[in-house]
């Protein structure tokens, strides 16, 4: 009987044991979360340490999204409100390359399909279509390359490069083979623009455009300011 009630009082004593310990644990927990050491969000725990963290990551997400919450009939060289975005389109005839050093970059033109997207008159087989290829050398990193056209005809193709700078040169196509295929070089760097991290193909009134994106969102109008270079 004695042995009975021994085993009863060491169960009694185990599970008041056990309750103290919950309550310790929850009271704990209670005055960290007051304190806000600890915060419970969407059935996580997460320390204080890490509210830094979130804050980048969130900045990080919302700079990610500048990509794709834009509103196209806001630019800031155009008071156009028909902008749609596109897919990119160009003539025949050209492919460019980028080396592994990003400062090189090679342009491959066939001359028959060439002469026949611009109309350069020069004299060629109509079914020629081997590639020559010729570098362009740049004094810094290109970080992307961009073709497309813009207007209601080949003649606007273009090549952009983006340089790590965030500037961009260009390259008018026709007017490059038109003047010196054999010599192709940048023609230099477009003005107005600065800090640009993407590009755009869009449709707006009157044709095709080009789009620049800089890093705090603003879009520009390229085809505005290339055609005022007077090389298209």
């Amino acid at each position: 009987m004695e042995n009975q009630k021994s085993k009863n009082s060491n169960l009694l004593g185990v599970i008041i044991g056990i309750l103290v310990g919950v309550l310790l644990v929850c009271g704990a927990g209670f005055a960290l979360y007051s304190q806000g050491i600890i915060i419970f969000d969407s059935n996580n725990v997460r320390g204080e340490d890490n509210k830094e963290l979130d804050g980048e990551n969130q900045q990080l997400n919302q700079e990610k999204n500048i990509n794709y919450i834009l509103n196209f009939n806001d630019v800031v060289n155009s008071s156009e409100k028909n902008y749609s975005l596109t897919v990119p389109t160009h003539g025949d005839g050209t492919n460019v390359s980028l080396d592994v050093s990003q400062t090189k970059v090679t342009v491959s033109l066939s001359h028959g399909l060439v002469n026949q997207t611009y109309g350069l008159g020069w004299v060629t087989g109509i079914n020629d279509h081997t590639y020559e290829s010729h570098e362009i050398v740049f004094n810094q990193k290109v970080v992307d390359i961009y073709f497309s056209g813009f207007g209601q005809s080949s003649y606007g193709d273009t090549i952009l490069f983006l340089m790590e700078d965030g500037t961009v040169q260009y390259l008018p196509l026709r007017k490059a083979y038109a003047t010196d295929h054999e010599n192709l070089k940048s023609y230099g760097t477009l003005s107005g623009v600065s800090n640009i991290v993407k590009f755009y193909t869009v449709n707006k009134t009157g044709g095709i455009s080009l789009l620049a994106q800089d890093k705090d969102g603003k879009l520009y109008d390229l085809a505005i300011i290339l055609s005022e270079t007077g090389n298209y």
